[in-house]
């Protein structure tokens, strides 16, 4: 009998999932599915950096792209594989499609705003930065994000929301009743967590809510769900991994009582004692009641050094988790806040930091909330997106005529 040798060493390459055949990274991105999912035709374009610098995984590394040769159809194509598309940003048209155009070139950057349509474009339509012949670099911006009305806690020492003051926030609601938080990422996707959603697989069962803070006050019609999508890797006894997404069957209308929160870009540093803020409608107090009214407050980021030290959480803060509030306790999260959003903001944007987790108790000496950290999740979230893009928007066909190719 013969048996097919795999090899397990994959040290400098890719590992395809579906297949764990190991390709050389220079076959990513290259528009060849080599892997038999074609995982490793995704994940090609980031934006890098507090100032979204465009990158793109080309010939086995991540290159940032200059400014030569720029054209919007790029910008386009790049917003669809963030899985961000057919929303514009700058105006107030409407349309479906409607092309935002340069904004700027200041300093040594290029500052676009763009949606996102069918198009094709080559790896060799770009210039890299070490070709960058005028020192400029793209900046890219997919989506109106991170904006809410100016204002002259599960929250436990909280404060009552106003309307527009977060209005990212979402309520998950299992057979009518509140059950989750969630963050609004793009009209289509929630992110959450993946505790909310883990036993209670059930898309039709759930109905997503958002543009409003007193509960009993929640609009007629929800939104209902098409996609339940959370990480494989979840951990339900180590909280490893706890994210998870959801898919709206319909595109919210966004309004300014419903916004989008940005999500960080890669590489991005929240650093500790930073004041971010937390909001849902959980309990008051461990084992209360959900609370009628969404309620906020702000809390510090920790290190994981602190969080793990042994009075607190003692080592199990993994590097993909951050903890934020108060070792003295008296502000945290508590039943019924998971998965909902701890934001922080940066030059008048606010950045979806992390989704709440897990806790001891609510808002308890030495224990803090504990939260994923979106910087560690942002492949895995575009990913999805990608693969799961609205109809008409991105086809995951191999034969897709919108892929970013080598020549």
């Amino acid at each position: 009998m013969a048996f097919r040798k795999i090899y397990f060493n994959c040290i400098g390459g890719f590992r395809c999932r579906s297949s764990f055949r190991c390709i050389d990274q220079t076959a990513r991105c290259d528009g060849v599915f080599n892997c038999r999912d074609g995982e490793d035709e995704y994940r090609c374009v980031r934006l890098s950096g507090k100032k979204a610098v465009l990158q793109v995984f080309a010939y086995g590394a991540w290159r940032t792209v200059c400014s030569e040769n720029w054209q919007e159809t790029y910008g386009r194509v790049t917003c669809k594989y963030l899985g961000i598309s057919r929303y514009c940003t700058g105006n107030d048209h409407g349309n479906e499609g409607f092309v935002c155009q340069t904004v700027a070139c200041f300093k040594r950057e290029v500052l676009l705003i763009t949606p996102a349509f069918s198009t094709s474009i080559t790896l060799s339509s770009f210039h890299f930065r070490e070709e960058c012949a005028s020192g400029y670099v793209i900046i890219l911006k997919c989506l109106a994000c991170g904006a809410r009305s100016r204002y002259a806690p599960r929250i436990v020492g909280g404060n009552a929301s106003m309307p527009q003051q977060w209005p990212w926030q979402a309520s998950l609601q299992f057979q009518g009743y509140h059950l989750c938080g969630g963050s609004i990422i793009t009209p289509w996707w929630i992110v959450t967590a993946a505790h909310c959603v883990y036993d209670l697989y059930f898309p039709r069962a759930w109905s997503v809510y958002a543009g409003f803070v007193i509960l009993e006050e929640s609009p007629a019609n929800p939104y209902l769900v098409d996609k339940i999508i959370y990480h494989k890797n979840y951990k339900p006894k180590t909280m490893k991994n706890d994210i998870a997404l959801i898919r709206l069957a319909k595109p919210l209308a966004l309004n300014g009582n419903i916004e989008p929160i940005c999500l960080p870009n890669y590489g991005e540093h929240f650093p500790e004692g930073k004041m971010c803020w937390i909001s849902g409608w959980g309990a008051a107090e461990e084992g209360g009641d959900t609370s009628e009214i969404l309620n906020y407050a702000g809390v510090p980021l920790i290190s994981n050094k602190v969080c793990n030290h042994r009075e607190v959480y003692g080592g199990i803060v993994a590097s993909s988790m951050l903890c934020a509030g108060y070792l003295q306790g008296g502000i945290d999260t508590c039943q019924g806040d998971s998965g909902g959003p701890l934001v922080c903001e940066d030059r008048n944007t606010w950045k979806l930091v992390g989704t709440t987790s897990f806790g001891v108790g609510c808002a308890e000496e030495n224990k803090p909330g504990v939260y994923s950290r979106i910087t560690s999740f942002l492949d895995w979230i575009h990913e999805q997106m990608e693969i799961w893009a609205s109809p008409g928007d991105l086809s995951t066909n191999p034969d897709r005529s919108d892929s970013l190719v080598t020549p």
